[in-house]
């Protein structure tokens, strides 16, 4: 008997199911065939959003935590606010496919009622970018699509499908027999490896070196599920430093951990790589923002970087020394190559550096406030956390707080906006979708919570379980902390009011708001409030919401603190 041919909507189902995607996020009108049948035959679940944007940033979560892509999908024209959800994704690195409808191509030429280029707005956030010309070509575009975004740099991918919710696509007979690849199941979908005599190069650079700085990035984040990350480390006695994304590849009690490096970093970590006479990058997109502008390290410090995209070797720095593949991979390679080294007194200068941080760190915390302590709130935040937590942090003083002030271990997860203020709320019901039993927290400014804060409903709607702590400033306040930049205090003090005039927000009692969509919510105003509500929170069986009344005036600590 002849195998039963797939409509477009059962392809993309299988696709979905066999690839061991559990949810599809969307925004209506879209896919009505498939989503309708989509759980009940498929296992797969879709997740409404309330705007295009927050489906993209939902799929985004769900990929950096599960390391599998993320799927999203909108109707015609919810097509440009869906590719503006790609913007995080793009800058992340995100394995994020996105698909959106359209009008046929007779009517695209003559004035198409809420129609406008859809390739054009995902070009600057896509790796692979294409329109359905021939509904036949769906099976060959969608597994390209998984290819794409699981290999090399994992950036999004978008298809535009038939119809203006996909409807034409979806009623086609693909005549192609259902094919799926296991490889791209996850990312990295293949682990090569670098290049052995650049390895032993590699190797007799580490052995030569006095002062080796390891830094960690997003790549190790995807790729080293053994720690091999700190064994590396402990063979080459070398302090270890993360991006900001390369939170949690190593444990943050180890003795060779350094802290955070660049600009959202600390002093601790930004001495190390200033000082060393070698500089190991792993999986770390060597930019202007973990570099501080390109000044650390010192442009003739002799680089290591493994890299699985070529192209980003050396792209930054002269005197690297490349090794492509994958991080794991090259890390395995380098370990059986390099002796064993040690470099005691190097290793005590750092060390003394993240101790000198640390008291600075603890005076932080200590400080009474009007209103509570956003540092006391990130120690309790971090001695709260389970083994298994994943925290979900935005963008701005967000993340310059939890990645300096949450101490974290390597069997928990850190994710970060890339830039888009508001994406942790809605990334963490994504981060929470790919990993439901595990407690998922999302760190987030009153700023950041106010772009998105209807997605309560949404994580209450489905029992999306997530926990969201609000550092409720009413203010932009690191905008606030820029205006000196802008206006000189002695002569300009009245430009300075009126700017924080300006930035000022609220004041909201988001605890109400949440308690209405249905949400648990706890409004905290003095510090020793704040464990008993973690607590609570943790315990409620349903989305809870923790809203932390916080003193404007507290500053995290500078990234380089002068003596």
């Amino acid at each position: 008997m002849a195998e039963k041919k797939m409509t477009g909507q059962e392809y993309l189902a299988n696709t979905l199911k066999q690839n061991g995607i559990t949810h599809l996020f969307y925004q209506e009108y879209a896919l009505n065939r498939l989503i309708n049948n989509l759980e009940a035959d498929y296992g797969v679940k879709p997740i409404l959003g309330h705007s295009e944007l927050a489906v993209g940033y939902m799929a985004d979560g769900y990929a950096r935590v599960s390391g599998k892509p993320g799927v999203c999908f909108s109707q015609s024209i919810g097509a440009c606010n869906l590719a503006a959800g790609l913007h995080d994704a793009w800058l992340g690195n995100s394995p994020v496919i996105a698909m959106t409808g359209c009008k046929p191509s007779w009517l695209q030429q003559r004035n198409s009622y809420q129609e406008s280029n859809h390739t054009a707005h995902f070009s600057g956030v896509t790796k692979y970018n294409v329109p359905l010309l021939d509904d036949q070509e769906f099976p060959h575009l969608i597994r390209q699509c998984f290819r794409e975004v699981t290999t090399g740099n994992p950036r999004p991918a978008h298809i535009e499908l038939s119809g203006v919710g996909g409807e034409v696509w979806e009623a086609a007979v693909m005549e192609e027999p259902f094919v799926t690849e296991e490889a791209h199941r996850f990312y990295p979908a293949f682990r090569p490896a670098a290049d052995q005599a650049n390895v032993e190069k590699a190797a007799r650079l580490v052995e030569q070196a006095e002062k080796p700085v390891i830094v960690s990035g997003r790549g190790v984040f995807y790729s080293d599920d053994e720690n091999v990350l700190t064994q590396l480390a402990e063979k080459c006695d070398a302090p270890v430093v993360t991006t900001p994304d390369g939170k949690t590849t190593i444990n943050e009690d180890h003795g060779l951990w350094a802290g955070i490096v660049g600009g959202y970093g600390m002093d601790c970590a930004n001495k190390a790589v200033a000082n060393a006479d070698l500089v190991i990058y792993i999986g770390a997109q060597v930019s202007d923002q973990t570099t501080m502008d390109f000044t650390i390290p010192a442009r003739a410090t002799q680089i290591i970087q493994i890299d699985i995209e070529g192209s980003q070797i050396g792209k930054n720095f002269p005197n690297t020394l490349g090794l492509c593949g994958d991080a794991k991979t090259v890390m395995k390679q380098v370990i059986a190559e390099v002796g064993e080294t040690k470099h005691a007194a190097w290793t005590k200068r750092v060390a003394d550096w993240v101790s000198d941080v640390a008291k600075l760190q603890a005076a932080s915390e200590a400080k009474g406030m009007k209103g509570c302590n956003t540092a006391r709130l990130c120690k309790e935040i971090g001695d709260a956390l389970p083994d298994d937590a994943i925290v979900v942090s935005d963008t701005g003083w967000s993340a310059v707080w939890s990645v300096g002030s949450i101490r974290m271990k390597s069997s928990q997860k850190y994710v970060r906006a890339a830039g888009s203020l508001g994406w942790s709320v809605l990334a963490s019901i994504g981060a929470k979708c790919a990993e439901p039993d595990r407690p998922v927290f999302c760190f987030c400014g009153d700023g950041a919570y106010f772009y998105h804060l209807q997605e309560i409903d949404t994580a209450v709607k489905y029992g999306i379980n997530t926990i969201t702590i609000i550092n409720n400033n009413s203010l932009y306040a690191q905008c606030v902390d820029c205006i000196d930049e802008f206006f000189d205090p002695a002569t300009e003090q009245h430009k300075i009011d009126k700017e924080k005039e300006l930035s000022t927000l609220g004041p909201v009692n988001f605890t109400k708001i949440a308690e209405e969509f249905g949400a648990m919510a706890i409004r905290i105003e003095r510090d020793e409030d704040i464990a008993p509500a973690i607590k609570k929170a943790m315990e409620a069986g349903k989305p809870a919401v923790i809203e932390v009344v916080t003193d404007w005036t507290a500053r995290p600590l500078d990234p380089v603190i002068k003596a």
